[in-house]
């Protein structure tokens, strides 16, 4: 409880850090365009997100009911709630041990849960280094961002750091030996520390190693499901990367850049802000989106700009996720 509450006032500190740099010079204009902002492209902005967190749960649901039946509903209201938990840790990694708590609560065991969330997380990590691939071939074809310096050196850097965490998840969720290893040091290391007093939980630990090994290859067992699954995954990235164009259209504005230009930057963002290690990579993001978007739209449209897109693509989930887990917090 205590890291979550430090988590929030360090988003407090960075949001206000953002929005002081982002009003300084513009603040009249900025507030101006903000309230005179079109609110029914801002609400089919927001549907878009929705439709990112739907396709998300549609993954995912196919995937828990390879191990037990469970509502596409749940799954919904679920990935709301993991919207919360992965804004407010460092590298979004909040939401992930909160749906194996869930699914376990749900009387799924915790190395299907944990299984689970490892195949979802593959998939996630794949479709975006696909769309992302995709989105460097347009930018190369239509020249939309010229990448030079440090930004091409993050890029790369981005990239590699998720096709790195994908191998990892496939090194874990195949690599039985690794697995074992891995767990017998800690169990020795536990032990030694006298944290664990029965060194009989190793054989346990080993058997629950073994069905989740064997359990993690159905992925790639149905090869044609893994594909549409991964395709599922994409579609609800282009969902979430086209928010700034009906944010734009919102500001009455229909010509500075179009959908294709949208989703390549917000992929761009996406990918070189994912190791960011603050949540929700703030400051990061507001940082590239300004750097990339000033290109085509000038100030102070451009700070309302990137000023709405956090709210309607991170803030807005964030604080409807921390409702609907407060909500569902005795159900869950």
């Amino acid at each position: 409880m205590k890291k979550k509450f430090i988590n929030v006032i360090l988003i407090i500190i960075f949001t206000l850090i953002v929005l002081y740099f982002s009003l300084k010079d513009n603040y009249d204009e900025i507030i101006e365009l903000l309230l005179s902002s079109d609110i029914r492209w801002l609400f089919i902005g927001y549907l878009f997100v929705l439709s990112y967190t739907f396709l998300k749960s549609v993954v995912t649901n196919n995937i828990i009911n390879k191990f037990k039946k469970f509502k596409l509903k749940k799954t919904f209201d679920l990935q709301l709630m993991t919207f919360f938990f992965n804004a407010i840790t460092p590298f979004s990694t909040g939401g992930q041990p909160f749906q194996v708590y869930v699914l376990k609560k749900n009387k799924l065991s915790l190395s299907d849960g944990t299984n689970v969330i490892v195949q979802e997380s593959i998939i996630h990590q794949i479709a975006l280094i696909i769309v992302g691939f995709i989105t460097i071939i347009i930018n190369q074809i239509f020249n939309i961002y010229k990448f030079e310096g440090i930004i091409l050196t993050f890029l790369i850097l981005g990239f590699g750091l998720n096709i790195f965490i994908v191998f990892l998840l496939f090194l874990i969720s195949h690599s039985n030996k690794v697995d074992k290893l891995v767990t017998k040091y800690i169990v020795k290391l536990l032990t030694f520390l006298r944290i664990v007093k029965n060194k009989e939980i190793l054989s346990k630990l080993h058997k629950t190693i073994d069905n989740f090994n064997y359990n993690s290859k159905m992925l790639l067992k149905d090869k044609k499901r893994f594909i549409k699954l991964i395709l599922i995954n994409c579609l609800a990235f282009l969902c979430l990367y086209i928010v700034p164009l009906t944010i734009l259209f919102s500001f009455n504005d229909y010509v500075s850049f179009d959908g294709v230009i949208a989703i390549t930057l917000v992929s761009f963002v996406s990918i070189i802000s994912s190791y960011i290690p603050l949540p929700g990579g703030i400051g990061g993001q507001e940082y590239l989106f300004i750097l990339m978007f000033g290109i085509y739209v000038n100030q102070p449209l451009l700070s309302s700009l990137m000023i709405m897109w956090r709210f309607i693509t991170y803030y807005l989930p964030m604080i409807i996720g921390a409702i609907i887990f407060n909500i569902k917090n005795k159900e869950i």
